[in-house]
């Protein structure tokens, strides 16, 4: 059946047919648009134009015209698909992680609004330690759980949330201190984790690699917050849906904190910390 025919003969197998190989080429294009790669895109998707042209007119000629076009076009379309694979091999290893499974052993934590408002307490006096004194961290909240090559990359330690506990896991002569902390629920699941990196292109270049990786598990994990401590400067920066606020005071943490937990800023320990 000729690609002519294969058009007229409108049935519902021909509509699926377009609506996948529709959604297919979106999905392609939106992956190049979030790589600021429109020219490559388009670039592609030209090449791919021009090899279904040049495949029609192919299998209508009777002497096989363009069979040198169309062959040159596969090989081109081959090492295309080659080049591409390596370019962006961090982008499909990001992938293979949001799919990925979930730890085996992980467990619901179930924790009542008293106890997340004590992680709160504790997670903000932790990280204005870190930054009075300077101290580089990465503390990952999540609601679910992360793949498992993100836990196994560190130490499972599966502890209450205490703000000695962080502070003495990003301590500097701490071998746990330069990975990401992992929190879910009242929870402290694992330390000094390995997370894929951003690779935002238009990211301010006076932030490292700890921002780099919070960017880089909330553009994969949109469940998840991120907290940052530099190193440098001491500032706190949040990040979430794959952005990043920088210059966080211990009251704008503590709301973001409570509104991804989900609780109300009514009488928490932070408040009552104050009034002492």
């Amino acid at each position: 059946m000729g690609f002519y025919d294969y058009l007229t003969n409108i049935d519902a197998f021909l509509i699926i047919d377009l609506l996948i190989a529709t959604a297919i080429g979106f999905i392609i294009f939106l992956f190049f648009y979030r790589k600021n790669s429109i020219r490559l895109a388009i670039i592609v998707a030209g090449i791919f134009i021009l090899y279904l042209t040049v495949s029609v007119v192919n299998a209508y000629s009777k002497n096989n015209a363009l069979y040198l076009s169309k062959i040159m076009l596969q090989f081109v379309i081959f090492f295309m698909s080659l080049i591409i694979a390596v370019v962006y091999q961090s982008e499909f290893k990001s992938t293979l992680a949001r799919i990925g499974k979930p730890l085996e052993h992980d467990q619901t934590y179930r924790s009542t609004d008293d106890e997340l408002l004590k992680v709160v307490a504790e997670i903000v006096k932790a990280a204005q330690k870190c930054s009075k004194n300077d101290i580089g961290a990465l503390i990952v909240l999540t609601q679910s759980a992360l793949p498992e090559i993100i836990i196994n990359s560190g130490v499972v330690i599966n502890a209450l949330v205490s703000a000695p506990l962080i502070e003495s896991i990003f301590n500097k002569y701490c071998p746990l201190h330069d990975g990401a902390l992992v929190v879910k629920g009242n929870r402290l699941i694992a330390a000094g984790c390995f997370l894929q990196i951003s690779q935002e292109i238009k990211l301010d270049k006076e932030l490292g690699t700890r921002h780099r990786a919070a960017l880089g598990i909330t553009e994969i994990r949109p469940d998840v917050l991120a907290i940052v401590v530099s190193e440098e400067t001491g500032i706190i920066s949040i990040a979430k849906k794959g952005q990043i606020k920088r210059y966080i005071t211990s009251e704008i943490l503590q709301q973001e904190l409570e509104s991804f937990y989900g609780i109300a800023r009514i009488n928490t320990p932070v408040d009552r910390l104050r009034r002492k």
